[in-house]
């Protein structure tokens, strides 16, 4: 099967915050998790909870590589579950640096 991918995946595994963008979840404290793999058009995490799609979700992604945590909006295109999480695989909406310097 031929990949349809736009975008390559990176498997580096790094530390990231999400929050849900919903009403009544949005001021809780963010969730802790790690990426499954990274791209230029989206990312896949781990979660303990399922997420529907078109689900809402703000990022910050720490990486060794930057010196910067990184900021992105992105929308749930689907989740699966995993044996002990789930895995969600979002496509981002917007990216950029927690910090104005970068």
């Amino acid at each position: 099967m031929e990949d349809q991918r736009k975008f390559p995946r990176v498997n580096e595994k790094c530390q990231i915050s999400y929050r849900v963008l919903e009403k009544n979840r949005f001021f809780k404290d963010p969730i802790h998790q790690y990426t499954v793999n990274i791209s230029g058009g989206g990312i896949c995490f781990s979660s303990d909870e399922a997420m529907k799609p078109n689900t809402l979700v703000s990022l910050e992604l720490k990486s060794e590589g930057f010196p910067y945590a990184i900021l992105a909006l992105a929308r749930v295109v689907w989740c699966q579950r995993t044996l002990t999480t789930y895995e969600v695989g979002a496509a981002f909406w917007w990216v950029g640096w927690k910090d104005n310097d970068a």
